[in-house]
């Protein structure tokens, strides 16, 4: 089988990155996996024989998207691809459906959630998503989504989680500042993450209890307002800003608590990895809440924006070692049922093979 990928992320680019990683796997089932993305300058990356990844030089979203379009035409035109797969299910996977249909080749479309949703963006995504032979989602919650609001068929739906190499660590074995307790989020710094709510938690947090700490670890463009709003609740002191971490490793392992308190997710990877560090989690009901992390027995649900709730997770958790422990220890052992690397593999080539049966 010989496939076509377009995606927005670039970071494939650079053979060490987590997303080459898994490319170089996915090129282990294939006979070609040929990838096209857009990058700061026009280059050709090798990652193993059978993987080979085209980066477009940025010059503005039409111009993007319109140099995607012909060299993905080009390239179907010269090669007998079976499948094109896309990261995308808005104007990237309107390219994908004009190429399949052109040169009769099975459509792939991958969902990892919904961000900037509505307007044109909406109805996009509903056209395409509709037509598509073969629709892989991260999550059971995005799937019921893609049935109910999509009509997409369910059989053409194949649910993959995000597969991580997990470090699974002992947190009684861990050495760490028992001065500190500290509460950890790992993520982009966007208004979607909701991380002025921790913060705003935090305030109260800290009249009780001097010693916690909130540690942010990520970059965007909320930074600016999220330290101004601690420096207005005077708490700045109290609030750690890490900034991007290749490896935040160091981070899971001093941490006592996880938080995410997204507005919306579509499966939240930093959860898994917190989960595998054995850290209690407190998640908003999103993503993989319900899914992998179950209310009061792999972590602490609380509904979307809910501050109060939030505040009170985090007492509850702070005071309680106990419940600590028991948390932390579901939220692991809860790791042990997603599906492993070859069990992974093996639903891609499902969805790939369903993309192939069900060609318009």
């Amino acid at each position: 089988m010989k496939i076509l990928g377009l995606s927005l992320e670039n970071s494939i680019l650079d053979p060490f990155s987590p997303q080459a990683k898994r490319v170089i796997e996915y090129g282990r089932l294939v006979e070609k996996y040929t990838f096209i993305v857009l990058s700061d300058k026009e280059t050709v990356v090798d990652l193993s024989e059978r993987v080979r990844v085209y980066g477009i030089k940025k010059k503005g979203k039409f111009f993007d998207f319109f140099s995607i379009f012909r060299l993905a035409e080009k390239f179907s035109a010269g090669q007998a691809f079976d499948v094109i797969s896309v990261q995308d299910h808005y104007y990237l996977a309107l390219i994908a459906l004009i190429i399949s249909k052109k040169f009769n080749l099975g459509l792939e479309l991958q969902v990892h959630g919904f961000e900037k949703f509505g307007g044109l963006r909406k109805l996009v995504a509903k056209y395409v998503l509709s037509r598509a032979g073969a629709v892989r989602a991260v999550s059971q919650r995005l799937k019921a989504g893609l049935i109910k609001d999509f009509k997409v068929e369910e059989e053409k739906i194949t649910v993959v989680p995000i597969y991580t190499e997990l470090r699974i660590k002992n947190k009684e074995s861990i050495i760490k500042n028992e001065s500190k307790f500290i509460f950890l989020t790992v993520g982009r710094l966007v208004p979607i993450k909701n991380i002025a709510l921790q913060i705003e938690a935090m305030a109260k947090i800290v009249r009780k209890y001097e010693a916690a700490e909130l540690w942010v670890v990520g970059e965007g463009p909320e930074k600016q307002n999220l330290q101004k709003l601690s420096s207005n609740l005077r708490i700045g002191d109290s609030v750690k800003f890490w900034g991007r971490q290749e490896d935040p490793e160091k981070f899971y392992v001093q941490a006592d608590v996880f938080l995410l308190t997204s507005n919306y997710e579509g499966w939240g990877l930093a959860v898994i990895e917190a989960a595998g560090y054995g850290l209690p989690i407190v998640m908003t009901d999103v993503g993989c809440a319900r899914e992998i992390i179950r209310e009061n027995e792999r972590g602490i649900i609380i509904p979307i924006n809910d501050r109060k709730n939030l505040e009170q997770a985090m007492f509850n958790l702070l005071e309680n070692k106990e419940l600590r422990k028991r948390l932390g220890l579901g939220a692991r052992l809860a790791l042990e049922k997603l599906p492993g690397k070859e069990e992974t593999l093996n639903l891609y080539k499902i969805s790939w093979g369903k993309a192939v049966k069900n060609k318009k």
